[in-house]
């Protein structure tokens, strides 16, 4: 298969994964939400900073390294399973002896046990890391997401019983780990690589030189970006928490999807493509048009239709969250072209770049955080909008320098579809508020179909327009 017929089986079946998969996870979230409420929502966006943590360590940016390597044979793999295997039990003494700590800042003692049973799921997911990071590497995402299928259909039936039985944070941590036990070992089963003694000093040397900076930028997002749970769970009510890790989730269900549908793809493909700058610069650039065409109006759609839409899945308690989702709608929807950006600096080896920005981004956020604070959580929330534009123009001037697509260049292709997106919100957000005696479901249906056929009918009059684009990709599966 070449590489373009990977590319677009890629792009499928991650798709697939996302919207049956995911979806279905996502679903599953919106019945337990109902039936737990925010206090238990609460509880595990105060942990979440830390299972981010311990997630990052485990990796140690290794499997990215095992991914970029042209060349990788047993002795790179089974040195990094050994490894992460290694650093995952470490990882898990340590979260195990810090539990009560934990529990004693937020003055929650359930902490405890919550954290002891849920962070079992960084030696879990360490057993069969190094499979995953293979199906990847050979761009094999169908395998990946028909074993993904019954890990997600059983942790989520076992979730879902669990929270109807009144559970409550228990049927959350249930689900999560029955989920990633299930997929480990489907991984491990079906895998042709197992591991053995071909331990190599010289491997790990290398893998780790470049993962080291790649984790230590890892570890540098998980903990700003949860150092709003941190703030929000400290400083103010659980409920609170409860409110903004909900409607966070809820951006980054749609945003997140697609930007791990265009990581996971792109990064194996950017990889096979590092020696023809110019071939890979025409594929970044037509791949981000259309990403963020789908991107821009989803997330400011949603943002229009937040109220009645919020009240409709989740009950009139939860529309305290709508004013957090409607401002993070605004960040998430850039997702998708950081990750095009810093995957162009992995691929390329320059985990140092992407380390040394990431700690200017960081920089900005703890600015942006100690402002937004005086102004309670909706001022934290719009500094991350203020941070996640900044980060833009950070990410996108030093991947120019390596493919020859520069920051002014890619705002200008962004710039018209970010402004027929905003019209669009506008138009559906009237659309809501014009039939606000209606019923929840009719102001969504209404105020969706009127966005979408106003979005899709203007840029079906220019050419040049990404839907022509990605009309062509469907129809010819063709770059």
């Amino acid at each position: 298969m070449s590489l373009k017929q990977k590319t677009i089986s890629g792009v499928v079946w991650s798709f697939a994964e996302a919207l049956f998969l995911k979806g279905l996870s996502f679903i599953a979230m919106l019945f337990l939400a109902r039936w737990l409420g925010p206090i238990d929502f609460g509880l595990i966006g105060m942990i979440a900073v830390f299972i981010g943590v311990g997630t990052s360590l485990v990796d140690s940016g290794m499997s990215s390294s095992l991914i970029r390597t042209k060349n990788a044979d047993d002795s790179d793999f089974t040195t990094v399973f050994y490894m992460n295997m290694a650093i995952s039990l470490l990882v898990y003494a340590l979260m195990f002896y810090a539990a009560p700590y934990i529990s004693t800042f937020y003055g929650q003692e359930v902490l405890i046990d919550i954290i002891r049973i849920y962070c079992l799921v960084f030696i879990i997911s360490a057993f069969s890391a190094v499979q995953l990071a293979i199906l990847n590497k050979e761009m094999r995402f169908k395998k990946i997401m028909l074993l993904n299928a019954p890990s997600i259909i059983i942790g989520v039936s076992v979730g879902l019983f669990l929270g109807y039985n009144n559970y409550g944070v228990w049927s959350i941590v249930t689900m999560y780990m029955t989920t990633q036990i299930i997929l480990s070992l489907l991984l491990w089963i079906t895998g042709s690589w197992k591991p053995s003694l071909n331990f190599s000093k010289k491997k790990l040397k290398y893998h780790y030189n470049f993962g080291y900076k790649i984790m230590l930028s890892g570890l540098l997002d998980v903990v700003f970006t949860n150092s709003y749970n941190i703030i929000i769970g400290k400083f103010f009510p659980v409920q609170t928490l409860g409110y903004y890790e909900r409607a966070r989730r809820f951006t980054q269900y749609p945003s997140l999807t697609i930007t791990s549908i265009v990581s996971k793809v792109t990064y194996p493909m950017f990889a096979q493509l590092q020696d023809d700058t110019s071939k890979l610069s025409k594929i970044f650039r037509s791949l981000l048009r259309i990403s963020f065409f789908i991107i821009a109006p989803l997330m400011l759609g949603l943002a229009a239709i937040a109220e009645p839409l919020f009240d409709l899945i989740l009950g009139h308690e939860w529309l305290a969250a709508v004013p957090y989702f409607q401002v993070l709608s605004l960040a998430a929807m850039l997702f998708p072209i950081h990750a095009f950006n810093v995957n162009v600096l992995k691929v390329y080896g320059r985990s140092d770049i992407f380390l040394f920005l990431d700690i200017i981004k960081k920089s900005f956020l703890v600015l942006a955080l100690i402002i937004g604070f005086q102004f309670g959580v909706i001022g934290m929330i719009w500094g991350s909008v203020v941070v996640s534009f900044f980060s833009l123009l950070i990410n996108t001037h030093y991947s120019s320098k390596l493919i020859d697509y520069s920051t002014k260049r890619q705002l200008l292709d962004m710039l018209p579809i970010l402004l027929l997106a905003c019209l669009t919100f506008l138009l559906m957000h009237f659309s809501v508020y014009l039939f606000i005696d209606y019923s929840n479901i009719a102001q969504i249906t209404i105020a969706s179909l009127i966005g979408i056929t106003f979005y899709l009918l203007i840029h079906s009059f220019f050419k040049a327009s990404p839907l022509y684009a990605l009309l062509t990709i469907i129809k010819n599966r063709k770059l």
